[in-house]
C-alpha cells in the first residue's frame, strides 16, 4: 500500500506544475518540500502541502499543485516586495540566516568528528541540519521572487522603451538593468579572471581555486572541483570578452522613469544579487559539511555520496541505534525516487516499483511530445544554427563541442567552459535573470530561456535554428 499524503482530500482537484529539475538527492529534496510546508509558516504567509518530488529524465523534479503555487507567489510578494524597504528587510534577513548556516558548517570543517560519540555527532547533525532549513527557506523565496520581480520590471521597461522609441536598443537597457550591482561568486571569479587576461599566475590560480572550489558543490554527492576542472574552468573565462554596461541611473534619466516604476526597477536590479548569493551560501556550506556527512558515511558504512539519498529521519535513527538502514534502498534511490508530505506532514520516501505506482494515484501525465517549433523568452539577441546537445545535468557537459546547440535543463556556474563551446543556449528553466541569460548576454551568444519543454522536445544530433529575435526554436532535421 502506498501511504497516503496529507493532500489526499484535495487530489481530484489538484493540478500539477513543475517548477525545477535539478539532480538533487534525497537530502535536499527532501528540504525543499519542508521549505514550502507549513513548517515554514514563520516565513511563507500560504505554505503548500500538496508538493511532490519525482524522477525525471535521470533527475529530480518537483510538482506543486497550480492554485498553492499562486497563493504561495502572491504572499510572498506582498510580504517582502511590496516596496523597496521591505525588500532591505528580506535581503537583511537572507545575509543573517546564510552566515548563520556558514557559521555551523564551518564549525563542522574544523572539528575532530572520528572522536565524537553517535550521540554527539547526532546533536551536530541536528545544527547543521535546522542552519540549513532556515536559509533553504530564503534560498526557496529568493527563487520564487526574482522570477516574479524580474518579470513584472521587464514589462515596465518595455513600456517605456516601446512609449519613447527606444525598441530597437532593448537589449543594452535590459543589460543595463539586469546587470548587478554587487556580484556574486560566479560572476565575481569572472570579473577577477577577465582583469587577468591571459596573465594568470600560479600564485593566482592557486589562491583563487582555495577561495572558489566549492562553486561546484550542487548537493552532498557534487564534488569540489579538482585544480585540473578548475583550470578547465577559468581557461574559458581569460578569453571573455569585457562588457561595458552603463550606469543604472542611465534609464532613469533616458526613459523619464516615474517613482513607482523606477523603485521597482531598482527591487529588479537588487535581486539579481540575490538570487545568485542564495546559491553562494548553499554551495559553500555543502562543501564545508562534507566531512560531516563523510563521517555519517563511515560509520553507516556507505560511501559520502550515498548519504544523500537517506532521509534525515533514517540517518537520525541511525545514530540512536534504533534503525538498520537497508543499502538496498540507497541503490534503488540512486535510480528515482518520489517524496511527499504523508498524513502526519512528514516526509515519505519510495523507490523502485513504487513509483509508478504513485504516479498513477498522484494522476501524473508526463508526456512531451516532439515539436517542430519551440518557444520561448529571448535573454540575448541573435541567430544561430548548430546540432543539440542535450545537458540535463554536470555529467552531460563533455558532450558540447565547438558549434554546438547546448539544450539544458538550467545552467550553473560549473557549465561555463561548456557554454563557451555553444553557438547558442537553450533552457528549459530561467527567465531574463537566470545564469544562462547573464552569461549569454557577457559572452554575445544567442540564448532563449524558459521554454519549460526544450530538452524533452528536443533530442541530441537535432539540427535546429535558434532565433533568438522571435524567441524560437525550430527543428530543420530531425537526428536519425
Amino acid at each position: 500500500m502506498i501511504p497516503k499524503p496529507i493532500f489526499q482530500n484535495v487530489l481530484p482537484a489538484v493540478e500539477w506544475i513543475k517548477i525545477y529539475s535539478r539532480e538533487y538527492g534525497v537530502q535536499y529534496s527532501e528540504m525543499a518540500i519542508l521549505c514550502l510546508s507549513p513548517k515554514a509558516k514563520y516565513h511563507i504567509p500560504a505554505p503548500s502541502v500538496c508538493q511532490i518530488v519525482i524522477p525525471e529524465n535521470n533527475n529530480t523534479a518537483f510538482y506543486i499543485d497550480k492554485k498553492s503555487w499562486d497563493r504561495l507567489v502572491s504572499s510572498l510578494n506582498q510580504a517582502y516586495t511590496a516596496n523597496i524597504k521591505k525588500l532591505e528587510q528580506y535581503e537583511n534577513a537572507f545575509v543573517h540566516d546564510g552566515k548563520q548556516y556558514l557559521a555551523v558548517a564551518r564549525k563542522i570543517s574544523r572539528l575532530n568528528l572520528a572522536q565524537l560519540s553517535n550521540k554527539k555527532l547526532l546533536s551536530l547533525y541536528r545544527q547543521y541540519q535546522e542552519k540549513l532549513f532556515r536559509y533553504s527557506v530564503f534560498a526557496w523565496t529568493a527563487f520564487i521572487l526574482n522570477n516574479y520581480i524580474a518579470d513584472k520590471a521587464t514589462k515596465i521597461l518595455d513600456d517605456y522603451l516601446k512609449k519613447y522609441k527606444y525598441w530597437e536598443n532593448r537589449q543594452e537597457m535590459i543589460d543595463i538593468l539586469f546587470h548587478p550591482a554587487k556580484l556574486a561568486a560566479g560572476l565575481k571569479l569572472q570579473s577577477l579572471i577577465t582583469s587577468k587576461g591571459k596573465t594568470l599566475s600560479d600564485k593566482d590560480m592557486e589562491k583563487y581555486y582555495l577561495q572558489f572550489r566549492w562553486l561546484s558543490c550542487l548537493d552532498i554527492h557534487n564534488k569540489p572541483w579538482t585544480k585540473k576542472e578548475f583550470r578547465k574552468h577559468i581557461s574559458s573565462l581569460s578569453s571573455s570578452p569585457k562588457k561595458k554596461i552603463r550606469p543604472l541611473s542611465t534609464l532613469k534619466n533616458l526613459l523619464k522613469i516615474k517613482p513607482s516604476d523606477w523603485e521597482y526597477l531598482l527591487m529588479a536590479n537588487r535581486f539579481v544579487y540575490i538570487k545568485d548569493a542564495r546559491d553562494d551560501y548553499r554551495r559553500q556550506g555543502v562543501f564545508l559539511a562534507t566531512k560531516l556527512f563523510a563521517e555519517l558515511g563511515k560509520r553507516i558504512k556507505i560511501d559520502v555520496d550515498d548519504t544523500s539519498y537517506l532521509q534525515a529521519i533514517e540517518i537520525e535513527k541511525f545514530l540512536l541505534g534504533k534503525k538498520t538502514l537497508v543499502k538496498q534502498d540507497i541503490i534503488k534511490r540512486k535510480k528515482g525516487f518520489v517524496l511527499y508530505l504523508g498524513a502526519d506532514n512528514k516526509p515519505i520516501c519510495l523507490q523502485d516499483a513504487d513509483i509508478s505506482l504513485v504516479l498513477t494515484k498522484f494522476k501524473f501525465i508526463l508526456q512531451e511530445k516532439r515539436k517542430g517549433v519551440i518557444s520561448g523568452n529571448i535573454a540575448s539577441k541573435g541567430m544561430a544554427f548548430g546540432n543539440v546537445v542535450i545537458v540535463k545535468g554536470v555529467k552531460d557537459l563533455n558532450k558540447v563541442k565547438n558549434g554546438n546547440v547546448m539544450v539544458a535543463v538550467v545552467t550553473h556556474p560549473d557549465y561555463l567552459p561548456a557554454m563557451r563551446k555553444a553557438v547558442a543556449i537553450v533552457t528549459d528553466e530561467g527567465g531574463i535573470t537566470s545564469h544562462a541569460a547573464i552569461v549569454s548576454r557577457e559572452f554575445g551568444i544567442p540564448c532563449i530561456v524558459g521554454t519549460k519543454i526544450a530538452t524533452s522536445a528536443l533530442h541530441d544530433g537535432d539540427k535546429v535554428e535558434v532565433d533568438a529575435e522571435k524567441g524560437t526554436v525550430r527543428i530543420i532535421k530531425l537526428s536519425s
